[in-house]
């Protein structure tokens, strides 16, 4: 579905890096978005997937119960939805990043020369992606506070550094790091997927291509997508 800041493009690629430390444990993602990437990771009897998002995880959740999403949404609808946003949140949640550009938290109605149907579109790909987290546990809450499994493998999609979070606010990524970092050191296994990391922290795999912030394409710019590990520290008198 689309998503801003979606991993939809690399998703199968990351997800294969993650499986292979697959074995039965629990996988965790913190900011697990439109589950792009967790939904192709395997190997895991357990899944819990997070988000702040409150209306990203009452959509899918509502998916996972069965909620028919619409095929087409007209601009009137996309504005009676927004401006309603609690009578439906499954729709709501479904609209405000479906069938707006770039995946943008109602950042406008979703539309091209072409006439391409944004809402089948991203409802189709929902579904794909959802046919494989049926057992998947979704939680909303900070990643901070989020209730982790003893020797989970965890997986973070944050916000990128210099970058917004949901509502505006200014994402805070040395905290972010400190709490991966004692994630790995109590006995976790941590992945995060951004553009750079503090020194110490191994890349192990990238993948540079193109992003668009705008309709008319004019305003391109190429990042490379990193995916990091996090070792645990030694601790002890000898650290």
């Amino acid at each position: 579905m689309r998503y801003q800041g979606g991993k939809s493009r690399i998703a199968a690629q990351i997800a294969s890096v993650i499986s292979v430390t697959g074995g039965g444990q629990c996988f965790v993602s913190l900011f697990c978005g439109s589950c792009a990437v967790e939904s192709k990771v395997l190997g895991f009897d357990r899944k819990i997937l997070n988000d702040k998002h409150a209306y990203l995880i009452a959509m899918l959740q509502g998916v996972q119960r069965g909620y028919n999403l619409p095929e087409l949404i007209t601009l009137e609808q996309y504005q009676y939805i927004r401006d309603h946003k609690e009578l439906d949140p499954v729709l709501a949640g479904f609209v405000g990043f479906g069938c707006s550009f770039g995946g943008k938290w109602y950042g406008g109605y979703a539309r091209n020369k072409t006439g391409t149907n944004y809402a089948l579109q991203s409802k189709r790909s929902l579904l794909k992606d959802m046919a494989t987290l049926q057992n998947a546990e979704f939680v909303c809450g900070d990643y901070r506070r989020l209730c982790i499994p003893p020797g989970s493998v965890i997986y973070a999609d944050p916000p990128y550094n210099n970058t917004t979070g949901y509502g505006g606010e200014k994402f805070d990524t040395i905290e972010f790091w400190i709490a991966m970092q004692l994630l790995a050191d109590t006995g976790h296994t941590v992945f995060v997927s951004e553009q750079e990391a503090p020194p110490g922290v191994a890349c192990i795999w990238e993948r540079p291509f193109t992003r668009t912030l705008d309709r008319n394409k004019s305003n391109q710019f190429k990042v490379t997508e990193k995916l990091f590990y996090l070792p645990p520290r030694r601790t002890g008198p000898c650290a």
